[in-house]
């Protein structure tokens, strides 16, 4: 993102409930913080989204139909970058090409979501029946273990439990999207990312990478995509996209005379220039 971003403003009265406050906030883009709001703005499901100013600095207070709270139960947004957790504010904590960056409603009360976070790692493709996966266990330092035992990975035919940080999930063809979830009625461990395996009879009818989504800004961008089936909104801007080779991508241009280098089997939507093979 490219500064600068504003994000409206919310406020806690007297240290309590996250409120809608006057104005907006404008923020740096290079940041954990600005990475939020740039894609609050693109994305309806992250709205609102207010930033709230203290002595502690700027921070997020709502997202979505989430927001911080006080009482009944002390709630409220935590961030990782890179599965670590940074000692400073969201808005001190650079971001750079490559880094992911995860935010996380935890509930102090309950302990909800304030312990590791849960990392599944499965095949891109598999045949039908037995797979095996492994759930790892990261804490806010960065230490990996594997999960504890008890964690659910559901998404096969039926919920499975890790043992040893491994578990044998059953998966029909398809695609199954796998999830690690920590055990008990509010796991402190916070959930693992959907993680989506094509399942064939034969492994050739699946794409080797996973797809990914990508999603511009309202200036100039450039995208290339990777070796699945990719998804780019651009947005605003006058883009270049180039999208040849690995699966069948999704192009969905904005505002703007966007041009897009892409395959046979790719599908466009409200682009000016296609360049096809």
């Amino acid at each position: 993102p490219r500064s600068p971003i504003g994000a409206p403003r919310g406020e806690t009265p007297g240290g309590g409930n996250c409120a809608r406050g006057p104005g907006r906030v404008d923020l740096a883009g290079r940041n954990a913080l600005g990475l939020i709001a740039t894609a609050s703005n693109a994305n309806k499901a992250l709205q609102p989204l207010w930033v709230v100013e203290d002595s502690f600095g700027r921070r997020v207070c709502r997202i979505g139909g989430f927001s911080e709270t006080d009482t009944p139960s002390f709630t409220g947004w935590l961030y990782r970058v890179n599965h670590v957790a940074p000692p400073v504010s969201a808005e001190l904590a650079p971001v750079k090409k490559g880094d992911e960056v995860l935010w996380v409603f935890a509930d102090f009360g309950s302990g909800e979501n304030t312990g590791d976070e849960l990392v599944l790692e499965a095949p891109v493709r598999a045949t039908p029946g037995l797979v095996e996966v492994s759930v790892n266990a990261i804490s806010f330092d960065g230490r990996v273990l594997p999960a504890p035992d008890g964690t659910v990975v559901s998404g096969g035919e039926a919920p499975v439990s890790v043992a040893g940080g491994k578990a044998m999930v059953t998966l029909p063809a398809g695609v199954a999207t796998l999830r690690a979830t920590g055990p008990g009625a509010a796991p402190a461990e916070i959930p693992s990312a959907p993680t989506p395996v094509c399942v064939a009879a034969s492994l050739s009818d699946c794409f080797l990478a996973r797809g990914s989504t990508v999603v511009g800004t309202n200036l100039r961008d450039s995208f290339k995509g990777g070796g699945g089936p990719d998804v780019v909104r651009t947005r605003g801007g006058r883009d270049e996209v180039r999208v040849r080779g690995g699966g069948s991508d999704l192009v969905d241009c904005g505002n703007g005379r966007d041009v897009v280098i892409v395959d046979a089997s790719d599908r466009v939507r409200r682009c000016e220039k296609v360049r096809r093979p």
